[in-house]
């Protein structure tokens, strides 16, 4: 368990945007599972829902029992409150398109690496390693996950440029 003694309400309100993150996250790969399954390597799809479910989970845990727990989980479920409107605009009805899922995936994405960015600097500054490396490890997936959507994308607008 990660210790959060020094955990201010700043660093608390970051790390459930993140949370939030996670969860919409988790959300939406559920959802677009078979369309994402067609772009994405086989494994990758169950690697990414496991990694922001496990994630979300700590995450919980930290704020859990904090001094700042009424205030963070208000804000949380804002955040995903905001990133579930804004998704499901941009998506629509077209959660069997994989390369709208992959567009969406580029907002997301940059979005939860500056957010991750924040949690990181926050953790250097309370001195928390645990927590210095998770948000190492989750800003190492995210940038994976974008760099992997941007691929898929040159390769889809490379395909239909010769149609």
């Amino acid at each position: 368990m990660i210790d959060c003694t020094y955990m201010n309400e700043f660093v608390a309100k970051k790390l459930v945007e993140v949370l939030a993150f996670c969860n919409v996250g988790l959300n939406t790969f559920n959802k677009g599972q078979m369309a994402l399954g067609e772009v994405l390597e086989a494994n990758r799809v169950n690697e990414i829902r496991n990694s922001l479910s496990t994630r979300a989970k700590l995450i919980e845990e930290m704020v859990k029992g904090s001094d700042s727990e009424d205030v963070t989980l208000a804000k949380a479920k804002k955040t995903g409150a905001k990133l579930t409107s804004m998704r499901d605009m941009y998506i629509g009805e077209e959660w069997d398109n994989p390369t709208e899922l992959m567009e969406w995936s580029g907002f997301f994405e940059g979005a939860a690496i500056v957010h991750w960015e924040f949690v990181s600097g926050a953790a250097k500054g309370i001195g928390n390693e645990e927590l210095t490396q998770i948000a190492a490890s989750a800003l190492a997936e995210h940038k994976d996950t974008l760099n992997t959507a941007s691929h898929v994308l040159n390769g889809v607008g490379l395909a239909k440029s010769s149609i």
